[in-house]
């Protein structure tokens, strides 16, 4: 545990008495299950703080802090890891990350709120809380076949297809309760979301076991589920195997940052759910209590196939850094040179250009390619909410009903890599002993 390793450096001392008072007043926006008023000057977890403020200070706050931005709720910092190694090579932060990072990107958190607040002429109370959005983490990218129960509480990172994104919801992390009998009113903190009423009053004498909700001092912060499936690579793929897929949980400046079928790299803490939280009550309930299925607590979520495209623009923004994001409606210099040069070359053979350069590991099947060709440039006509109703292209869906000799796969997997957001589903089945289909 990187706290041992923080207790035995040499020269090790409590935190100095004029960063303690300032560390006392965010600790708790960090920290909120901890009931001590008071933290030790020689807590591991306070040391690191101090170690990292003297970093942020010293070397790098002209560069790292100005990226620290505000989305309307709360405070994120984009930061590569390759970039925090350099930055925090002589410091525990590396250990802590490996042995508890949830922990150290806390602390990290802490260490960047006390110096932005003060540099800007900020005060600490004007910034409720800075999340650490940690991304390009090499070291810990696995597939999602090895993601094994070794890997609880590690940070790991995994690239995959988004196959499903539910809606936002508020979740609630703390909520007062107020005891029926004697009125005192009791503060719970909910550990990864689990609603856990207070049994009994904390009062001395009083045997109260009926609380009511003070729904009005609830702390919401918004919250949303999302599915990857791993990606079906040449050197990794399994025949006749189900795609395997990882629900990965998203809060607060992370929500809404991906669609279906985008692939994306999500760095996240990896996390246990009990199987009977998710089943009915009766028989059933009891049976599973001892099961557990693995899902991610994501920390970044990047678009791989944007981060491509930005890298080669001279588009760069922190919410790139932050969610990989980034718009497909605007394009290069490079895009539009390429086009000019590709239709005044062609002319009026432009389809058959691209009809050919359509997936050309495949001989023939011209109506195939044409068609999905054409599926790809237009779309049910949609229109906005606006006043002016203005059409716009709507989502593309392509299927393809055949023998398996048309070679639905590598023309239907070349139609998914085509778009920046695309996923491919591949079903067979025999229909009178003779005839079967392909749809993706």
């Amino acid at each position: 545990m990187y706290a041992d390793i923080q207790k035995g450096r040499p020269g090790c001392r409590p935190v100095d008495a004029a960063p303690m008072a300032k560390l006392m007043k965010v600790w708790a926006r960090y920290f909120p299950e901890e009931t001590e008023l008071q933290v030790p000057a020689d807590d591991p977890r306070a040391r690191l703080v101090g170690d990292l403020v003297k970093v942020l200070e010293l070397e790098e706050r002209a560069k790292l802090l100005p990226r620290v931005e505000d989305d309307g709720v709360v405070f994120f910092l984009p930061i590569d890891f390759q970039q925090l190694k350099n930055l925090c090579g002589g410091t525990n932060l590396l250990d802590a990350l490996r042995e508890n990072p949830k922990e150290a990107l806390l602390c990290m958190g802490v260490a960047v709120h006390l110096v932005k607040c003060s540099g800007n002429g900020l005060q600490l109370s004007d910034v409720d809380k800075v999340n650490i959005r940690l991304y390009n983490h090499t070291e810990t990218i696995i597939a999602l076949k090895n993601l094994k129960a070794a890997y609880i509480k590690k940070l790991v990172t995994v690239r995959g297809t988004v196959v499903k994104v539910s809606t936002v919801k508020p979740l609630v992390l703390a909520l007062e309760f107020k005891c029926m009998k004697c009125a005192t009113v009791i503060r719970r903190v909910f550990s990864d979301g689990k609603f856990s009423p207070p049994v009994s009053c904390i009062i001395q004498g009083c045997k109260g076991r009926t609380f009511t909700p003070l729904r009005s001092t609830a702390k919401l912060i918004d919250f949303q589920k999302i599915r990857i499936q791993e990606l079906s690579s040449a050197e990794n793929r399994e025949e006749g195997r189900v795609p395997r897929t990882i629900e990965c949980e998203l809060i607060e400046d992370l929500v809404d940052c991906c669609i279906p079928g985008e692939v994306v790299t999500v760095a996240g803490i990896v996390k246990v759910l009990n199987n009977h939280m998710d089943v009915g009550g009766g028989k059933s309930k009891s049976r599973n209590q001892g099961l557990y299925y693995l899902y991610l607590e994501a920390i970044s979520v990047r678009n791989s196939k944007a981060h491509v495209v930005s890298e080669n623009s001279d588009a760069s923004s922190t919410d790139i850094l932050a969610t990989g994001s980034f718009s497909f409606e605007t394009f290069t210099d490079k895009d539009l040179k390429f086009i000019t040069e590709y239709n005044s070359e062609h002319g009026a053979d432009v389809f058959r250009q691209i009809l050919h350069s359509f997936c050309p590991s495949i001989y023939g099947h011209e109506l195939v390619k044409a068609g999905i060709t054409l599926a790809l440039f237009g779309a049910v006509q949609k229109h906005s909410m606006d006043q002016n109703k203005v059409p716009i292209r709507g989502d593309i869906h392509v299927i393809i009903v055949g023998r398996s000799r048309t070679r639905q796969e590598p023309i239907t997997k070349s139609c998914s890599i085509c778009f920046p957001t695309g996923n491919i589903c591949m079903r067979e089945y025999n229909h009178k002993c003779w005839s079967n289909s392909c749809c993706g």
